[in-house]
């Protein structure tokens, strides 16, 4: 589930720095705009109540004082005046409520809290409020419940007002506080219903982030993944250049089984220069990587490492490392490679430096690389080491010592067939090379035969002979190894001149 910044309602009581009282008290009555208010609702209250809606000269005197207390911001003066009015055993009861109201606000603004809302729900007990001042208070005190974590209290206070005013009398303002309290509270199905009520009523021109997160928080609750994609597309739309809307579209797309989406997401934050962290430009490349672009992905990851956006760490330069070879992009791999190398000493990356140069030909350092791989050791299959190592021996011509490692492949179960096959061929080889040596030689040795004996019978015709009386012949420089002039094999004259030496000496 996708977390996101949160709704902040820190500040939502502080923010009423002064909270609206049933009357205004310029003076011991009450005021014409109040009673004028008072007639516009109608029959909302009787003659009777307008009547008990009066002040007493001597109650009047203190609340105007305790007023002037409140206007310089001397909140203990004034709760000490108001409780001189309240202890009066002659107040009547709009006196009373009024001084409670009063007092209640001196309360909070000296941050007992608890004070003021005994003194709000004092007022509200009195019985001499008119509805809308009723609902107006009860709201009040709904807040500072929630305020004090007191959610249950002040969802019971908001909804009190709400049963009073009626569903279609409320603002958008009271809509979204129930729905916080109800979040607050962890009633999530209860408190969609306030959210949902409030996104309806708020104007799209007046909804700000915090509505947003309001309403994806409550759907994430819910796990009601469409409207969580309804949400944050909507934000995506309204602040396209915002980083944060994008990770939590992307990781919502990937969440929900959208990777190729999440990835194309991902693809437009870096484009419009929205990733700037480290690992966000990793988590790109690898996206890359794993949709079958390594080319695309090394190149971005590239870059950002040579700018230093991305730290030069093993990690790093592993992944790209990697996608250049998963690229086939062996000559851009190889510098990266004996810089990993040459970092963590590791036989394994010397064992991914050995297979690029073998792949890019180029033999001498390839064995020099496998060799120093199986020397530092670590490898998850140094058989198929071997292997490689023999192949490459056997490509420069040094087939002695390629069959020696090929041996060493041949000790391990699962590079056994493979090193066994490349030394069988080798072996075979060089049986073949060996026998075309020796036909070819005996090719050689019957075609002099049948030259020295066309030579001495041509000789025998033309009387070709020496002061001795022996046939001479020019014998063929392919030959003079096999035959002398005289046309007698040098083998069989070795043997005779051998055997006469023998009887000389016996």
């Amino acid at each position: 589930m996708i977390r996101f910044s949160g709704f902040d309602t820190s500040g939502l009581l502080r923010s009423v720095a002064t909270l609206a009282l049933a009357v205004s008290l310029a003076g011991v009555m009450i005021s014409d705009a109040d009673a004028q208010r008072r007639r516009n609702n109608n029959n909302e209250d009787s003659e009777q109540n307008q009547a008990e809606r009066v002040f007493s000269a001597q109650i009047g005197q203190i609340v105007l004082e305790a007023q002037e207390f409140q206007a310089n911001d001397q909140f203990q003066q004034s709760i000490e005046a108001l409780n001189r009015a309240l202890g009066t055993s002659s107040i009547n009861a709009y006196e009373r409520m009024i001084s409670l109201q009063m007092r209640g606000r001196a309360y909070y603004e000296l941050e007992q809290v608890s004070r003021a809302i005994q003194d709000w729900e004092a007022a509200i007990a009195t019985g001499i409020m008119l509805p809308q001042e009723v609902s107006d208070l009860r709201i009040n005190i709904g807040q500072l419940y929630i305020s004090e974590g007191q959610y249950a209290q002040g969802i019971q206070s908001l909804e009190a007002a709400v049963a009073q005013l009626g569903v279609d009398a409320l603002n958008p303002r009271i809509m979204r506080m129930l729905a916080q309290a109800y979040a607050q509270a962890e009633r999530y199905r209860d408190g969609v219903v306030w959210a949902e009520r409030f996104w309806a009523a708020q104007p799209m021109a007046d909804r700000v982030r915090g509505d947003y997160s309001l309403m994806l928080f409550f759907y994430q609750q819910l796990e009601r993944v469409p409207d969580q994609f309804r949400i944050i597309e909507e934000m995506v739309q309204r602040w396209p250049t915002e980083k944060t809307n994008w990770r939590s579209y992307a990781s919502l797309l990937a969440q929900t089984g959208r990777e190729q989406d999440a990835f194309e997401a991902n693809k437009i934050m870096y484009i419009n220069g929205m990733l700037t962290e480290s690992r966000e430009i990793v988590a790109l490349a690898q996206y890359y990587s794993y949709y079958e672009y390594p080319y695309r992905g090394a190149i971005v990851l590239e870059r950002e490492l040579n700018a230093g956006v991305v730290e030069r760490n093993r990690s790093n330069l592993s992944l790209l490392a990697n996608m250049w070879r998963q690229a086939r992009e062996w000559e851009r791999a190889i510098p990266v490679l004996r810089q990993l190398a040459q970092l963590t000493g590791d036989g394994d990356d010397y064992l991914k430096l050995a297979e690029s140069l073998w792949q890019r030909r180029e033999l001498d350092e390839a064995e020099d690389a496998f060799t120093e791989a199986l020397n530092r050791g670590g490898l998850d299959r140094p058989g198929d080491a071997w292997t490689l190592l023999g192949n490459v021996r056997a490509e420069l011509g040094r087939e002695e010592s390629a069959l020696a490692a090929f041996r060493e492949g041949a000790r391990y179960p699962y590079s056994r067939t493979t090193a066994n096959g490349w030394a069988t061929f080798i072996t075979n080889r060089q049986r073949a090379a060996r026998e075309r040596v020796q036909i070819r030689e005996r090719v050689r040795q019957d075609e002099c035969r049948f030259s020295i004996s066309d030579l001495l019978e041509t000789a025998t015709l033309l009387g070709d002979v020496n002061e001795e009386g022996r046939i001479v012949i020019d014998v063929p420089e392919r030959c003079s190894d096999l035959y002398n002039v005289h046309g007698e094999q040098l083998s069989a004259v070795a043997e005779a001149e051998a055997a006469a030496a023998a009887s000389d000496a016996g």
